[in-house]
C-alpha cells in the first residue's frame, strides 16, 4: 500500500495506522481549514486542531444523514473543491488512462480493484487523486467503449471492466 498519500500534510504522521486519526469532519469546516491546493490531502486530529486553533468537538465531525446541506458550503467535496485537479494535463490524463488499460489488459477488474491499483502508483507519475477521481474516470472510459463492463455489481464501484478488445 502506497502510504504516502496517508501522511498528515502538515507534521508527516501516518493517518492510516490506527484509527484515532481517521475521521471525517463536516465539510464546511474542511473548506475553512485546508485550502483548496491541500483538500487531496490528509491532515492527523493535532493538525487540525492546530489550525483551527481549539479543540475539535463532537459538532465539527460529519454525521450522515443528520447533517443540513442545503448551503454549498455544506455540500459533499466536488472536481471543484480540489485544486489539484488544475495540475491534471493532457499528458497525466493520458498516463491515468494508458495505466488503467494496461491493468484491465490483463483481464476483468473490480472497478474497486482498479483504483486501489491507481492509488499503488507512483506520485512522480500520477499526483495523488481521490477515489472518486478514478470511479469518475473508469465511468468516462465505459462511456466512451474503451472499456467494457462485464459484470454488474450492486453498484459501478463493484463492476467488473475490462479493456476494449
Amino acid at each position: 500500500m502506497n502510504l504516502n498519500r496517508w501522511l498528515c500534510l502538515d507534521c508527516n504522521k501516518n493517518t492510516f495506522e490506527g484509527n484515532e486519526d481517521y475521521y471525517f469532519l463536516k465539510n464546511r469546516l474542511w473548506r475553512q481549514v485546508v485550502p483548496r491546493d491541500e483538500r487531496h490531502g490528509m491532515l492527523c486530529r493535532a493538525c487540525v486542531e492546530r489550525r483551527l486553533g481549539r479543540p475539535l468537538t463532537p459538532a465539527d465531525f460529519h454525521n450522515k444523514g443528520a447533517d443540513n446541506e442545503t448551503d454549498p458550503e455544506d455540500q459533499p467535496m466536488q472536481e471543484d473543491d480540489y485544486g489539484i485537479y488544475d495540475l491534471l494535463t493532457p499528458e497525466i490524463l493520458d498516463a491515468i488512462d494508458s495505466a488503467i488499460l494496461g491493468f484491465t489488459s490483463r483481464g476483468p477488474r473490480r472497478v474497486t480493484t482498479v483504483v486501489g491499483y491507481m492509488h499503488e502508483l507512483s506520485s512522480a507519475v500520477i499526483p495523488p487523486l481521490h477515489d472518486w477521481f478514478y470511479f469518475d474516470r473508469i465511468g468516462d472510459l465505459v462511456d466512451r467503449g474503451v472499456l467494457v463492463v462485464v459484470a454488474e455489481g450492486a453498484d459501478s464501484r463493484f463492476h467488473w471492466v475490462k479493456a476494449s478488445p
